[in-house]
């Protein structure tokens, strides 16, 4: 602003000599054989007014028609921009510049926030899968060759075990694909679920439901169901003394898929549910530093996030428990086809 005032400035008083010597507003007095220039005030009057309206056409062109035209793009914006429930866009609903450019700018600001969260993600996991690499050629190598011995011996139950790790880690270390059908992921956890069942000496009973027509139709996140159930083993059915259950199942609402794990175990007393049921509404980027929550809670908030960040606010996790009795872990996803059966 400061600038356009001093070359308003220096333009009116350009323009106003140039008009001035233009309309030759000179008079020659003659005294004692002298010329004297200067100006009558009706050639002043109308240099400053020439001076004056062109100064006004240039201050509209270098700062007025640009505000302008900012406004126009806010209403266009405004217009265009049609609120679908998201988190992400909400619609101007004032006509300030000053109002609309903050809400632009924080629109901009949380875009960047979400950008930083899945690059942080990315590396974050990038760096996990490094830490934990292994050669998967020798550890198939090792398991087939376990399995082999077993069958020679007539183990079965270890070749049984043998081949169910085998097909685990396939599927964890191998498999680099994002999302799995529906009847992938129950054989992955059918499998992952006898490994845990030989471990424990069938201390629990495991069941898993779905409709036989949405196995092939619809898909799932990659490991999406395997931490909820481990964590269901880990938390509660490990420390339960006598003989307990867990039920894993997969349904679809008219436009949601849901999978839910319950089971009979310890469970989550009332401050910790609290705690897990606050750490699930945050936004990914509101979550702070998650060491000091627990390796159960990590493994649940985890997966928020991942959900969240891949599907929007509206998805997630819920859990519910009343200890020794029953605990719920809910997941809400979208519907995803699965383009292989298209």
């Amino acid at each position: 602003m400061v600038l356009t005032s001093l070359i308003n400035a220096v333009i009116l008083i350009i323009v106003f000599v140039f008009f001035g010597i233009f309309l030759q507003g000179s008079r020659t007095l003659s005294e004692n054989g002298e010329k004297i220039v200067g100006f009558t005030a009706r050639e002043v009057g109308l240099c400053l007014v020439l001076s004056l309206l062109i100064n006004c056409i240039i201050y509209y062109k270098m700062s007025l028609a640009p505000i302008w035209r900012l406004e126009n793009e806010v209403k266009r914006y405004r217009e265009d921009n049609v609120d679908d429930g998201s988190e992400k866009t909400k619609p101007i609903t004032d006509d300030s510049v000053e109002t609309a450019l903050k809400q632009l700018m924080q629109e901009r600001k949380v875009a960047n926030e979400w950008d930083a969260i899945k690059e942080k993600q990315r590396k974050s996991t990038e760096l996990y899968a490094l830490q934990s690499q292994i050669d998967p050629h020798f550890l198939y190598n090792a398991l087939d060759s376990i399995r082999g011995y077993s069958l020679i011996h007539n183990m079965d139950e270890i070749s049984d075990i043998t081949e169910a790790l085998s097909r685990v880690f396939r599927n964890m270390i191998s498999d680099k694909q994002k999302y799995f059908s529906i009847r992938k992921e129950r054989d992955n956890i059918n499998n992952y679920m006898k490994v845990q069942q030989f471990r424990f000496n069938n201390k629990f009973d495991y069941s898993f439901e779905a409709d036989e027509e949405i196995l092939d139709k619809y898909v799932v996140p990659r490991m999406m169901l395997q931490p909820l159930v481990e964590n269901a083993i880990m938390h509660g059915l490990e420390r339960k003394v006598d003989r307990g259950w867990i039920k894993a199942r997969i349904f679809i609402t008219e436009k949601r898929l849901m999978i839910e794990v319950v089971d009979n175990g310890a469970g989550v007393n009332e401050e910790r549910l609290v705690f897990l049921r606050e750490m699930m509404k945050k936004k990914p980027s509101e979550y702070g530093i998650l060491e000091s929550v627990g390796h159960t809670g990590i493994a649940l908030i985890n997966i928020n996030r991942r959900i969240k960040l891949d599907f929007g606010n509206r998805y997630g996790i819920s859990i519910n428990s009343t200890p020794y009795i029953r605990t719920t872990s809910e997941v809400v996803l979208p519907l995803l086809i699965n383009k292989g059966q298209e």
